[in-house]
């Protein structure tokens, strides 16, 4: 018989036992009745807490991204590396997103999630540990080998070397090192991986179980879009870490303008590993379930039969491969976020060679012109779901259009940059030397670059052909009678730095100077990027909630955690894992010279910037084509999906059979106390 919704009255009578004899059912033992609510047992206090902890899980790994650039320097690696430790996060997670979201979504879902936290926040101070152990060692080693001072000149005698026993002992104590650091943060990274795992696995359809369908949307686009904020934090804490000196006690004598600068790249992970700890202690307090659910009536005692782990693991796998509307969304997704996420992966990088801008300001632009503008979409297109109700192959639609605007505009932004820097003479090799200069013996030549008077700009002033230097201020040098430069060519550097106005006799000479640091021109192209850049974030991030909500709506309830399990490891097999390496080859391919001394290749330190961007943008543009097709299939299949199940069918619980003249059938009946989901 259909069901009737139970009124306070006959709650009442089946709560005292006075049911008339039309039910045998009596409520549980008033020990096993629900305790009186705390505050933990509310929808918003978790939501505080566990968006507070994915907005920190966000921060470190953008922070982390925004510090590659100072890794780099200071352990001298190439793009790949440290697209090889970003990758380590996304191992992490495939070794423990299924069997993790299998156990744990059956279990105590907020205590496994606090669980993952405390592992998150080992793995992040474990990633501070180089900087304790050799921060000192290897400041000193940078130091030594980055002498504040004059560049080499050019040495035509040959009476003395570039390298030196004691350059030669700074490079071989800098590999030493580094081979011991990086193999060791990719293990740390590893363990930020497995932490990470369970908050958004778990966390997402624990919201979605304690809240009604109707409300999911606002719900996805809160949790979704405010997680966006992480990033946004990440990128930001990094612009301040890295203007703060590696050694915060040290005074280098020069700022962060240097080419020399590198920034105190640990200081953010000790912020991010406390407030992690703190939050997964007030998680653990939460209950298995903060809406109630049907308290059940038993007519007569059955045994429950629970199916073997291994064979019911298999069957909930089998479950979610057979279901083809989640692997057609599972491929999107994979190829929704590869693209995302190899361009934030190297965005302030990006920025840096394209736009000329400082470390600091790069992730500035990263954090205020992209994340945030997404967080901005998500939350808007979770607004737009929730008061228009579209249908699930209209969520779908959106979603491809989305991915065809980005991959659209990609190919838009190829053709936005600043004029390529002037190098008087580059080379892939050691050998840069100039037929000015090649009496200088420069083989051995760190890249210390120098703007001459012709306004070019030469690896050293030893390519240059410069015999002598004086100090100008604390971060510039004056160096002249160079022999490779015009000494009647007319430029502004003697405007900036007030040369003409000043009595140098050693300008006198026929021969040209330069000055230390690259010659440049103004460019505001940076300001059209951005706003092409920002347009196509708020497009594409618009089509995450519904994307979400396809994924949680095309599964059985019971497998909402592990769906998004299987997504997350998908993700990470076929996307983040070999994004990162993939985009970092790509960088690597356009650079066209690295740092070389004593016979030891270091870091990129120019690149081809049209290469750059056709490699860069261009690899990302035909990711998402790929994407766009895919959510075409998904398309096709929607109609299937129900995107408001408690709407569709009979009345919404709570429910109580009516009483029938014989004794009723069901083997128990349905009770529900009120549920506290509002915001």
């Amino acid at each position: 018989m259909k069901g009737v919704e139970a009124t306070p009255e006959e709650q009442e009578r089946l709560a005292t036992g006075n049911n008339n004899g039309s039910l045998v059912a009596k409520l549980p033992p008033r020990s096993q009745q629900a305790h009186p609510r705390s505050a933990f047992y509310s929808t918003r206090v978790f939501m505080l807490v566990f968006l507070s902890g994915w907005v920190l899980q966000g921060m470190f790994l953008t922070y982390f991204v925004s510090v590659t650039t100072t890794l780099e320097k200071l352990y001298k690696v190439e793009s790949k590396t440290t697209g090889t430790l970003l990758a380590a996060t996304e191992i992490g997670q495939i070794c423990t997103a299924l069997f993790l979201t299998y156990l744990a979504g059956r279990g105590h879902r907020p205590r496994w999630i606090a669980c993952m936290m405390m592992v998150l926040a080992v793995g992040v101070i474990g990633c501070v540990m180089p900087h304790l152990l050799y921060g000192t060692e290897l400041l000193n080693v940078h130091i030594d080998g980055q002498i504040a001072g004059a560049a080499p000149l050019c040495n035509v005698y040959n009476n003395f070397t570039l390298c030196n026993s004691d350059q030669i002992k700074v490079t071989e104590t800098r590999s030493s090192i580094t081979a011991v650091v990086i193999p060791w943060l990719f293990i740390c990274l590893l363990v930020v991986g497995v932490g990470q795992t369970g908050i958004a696995t778990l966390g997402i359809p624990y919201v979605d179980d304690n809240v009604g369908s109707r409300q999911s949307p606002l719900y996805m686009a809160i949790t979704i879009g405010i997680r966006v904020i992480g990033p946004a934090l990440g990128f930001m804490l990094g612009a301040f870490c890295t203007r703060v000196y590696v050694n915060p006690l040290v005074d280098p004598g020069f700022d962060s303008s240097n080419p020399k600068w590198v920034g105190a790249w640990w200081l953010g992970m000790v912020f991010i590993a406390g407030f992690i700890v703190m939050l997964s202690c007030l998680m653990f307090f939460f209950p298995r379930q903060i809406k109630p659910e049907p308290i059940q009536l038993q007519m007569k005692k059955t045994k429950e039969k629970r199916e073997p782990f291994v064979k019911d693991f298999f069957a909930a796998i089998k479950r979610q491969i057979t279901n083809d509307i989640l692997m057609w969304r599972t491929a999107s997704s994979v190829l929704h976020l590869m693209p995302i996420s190899g361009v934030y992966s190297f965005l302030p990088k990006y920025l840096e060679k394209q736009f000329r801008l400082p470390t600091h300001d790069a992730n500035l632009v990263s954090a205020l012109g992209g994340i945030l503008v997404m967080g901005l979409g998500i939350i808007t297109s979770g607004v737009v779901i929730l008061k228009l109700v579209p249908s699930a192959r209209q969520v779908a639609a959106w979603t491809a259009a989305t991915a065809a605007i980005y991959s659209a505009g990609m190919v838009a932004l190829m053709f936005v940059s600043c004029p390529e820097k002037s190098y008087r003479y580059l080379s892939a090799t050691s050998d840069s030397a100039l037929p000015c200069s090649m009496a200088c013996h420069c083989d051995n030549a760190s890249f210390s670059p120098v703007c001459g008077q012709d306004s070019y700009t030469y690896l050293s002033p030893c390519q240059a052909g410069c015999m002598g230097s004086m100090q100008l201020d604390n971060n510039t040098f004056l160096y002249y009678n160079c022999s490779c430069i015009n000494g009647s060519a007319t430029t502004d550097l003697g405007k900036l730095y007030d040369l003409h106005n000043r009595t140098f006799q050693e300008l006198a000479a026929p021969e040209g100077y330069a000055v230390s640091g690259e010659c440049g021109v103004p460019c505001s192209q940076i300001y059209v990027f951005i706003a092409i850049f920002a347009a196509i974030m708020f497009v594409h991030a618009s089509g995450e909630v519904g994307a979400v909500l396809l994924i949680i709506r095309c599964t059985d309830k019971h497998d909402k955690a592990m769906a998004m399990g299987v997504i997350q490891f998908a993700i990470g097999v076929f996307g983040n894992v070999p994004c990162p390496i993939v985009f970092g080859a790509a960088v690597d391919a356009a650079c066209r010279l690295r740092d070389y001394a004593c016979g030891e290749l270091g870091a990129c330190v120019f690149y081809d910037t049209h290469s750059f961007r056709y490699f860069y943008l261009g690899l990302s543009a035909a990711i998402m084509f790929l994407a766009f097709i895919m959510d075409l299939l998904v398309w096709s299949k929607a109609g299937r999906i129900d995107m408001n199940p408690s709407e569709a069918g009979g009345p919404p619980l709570p429910t109580l059979a009516a009483s029938p003249p014989a004794p009723p059938s069901p083997d128990h009946v349905l009770l529900a106390a009120p549920t506290d989901t509002q915001l």
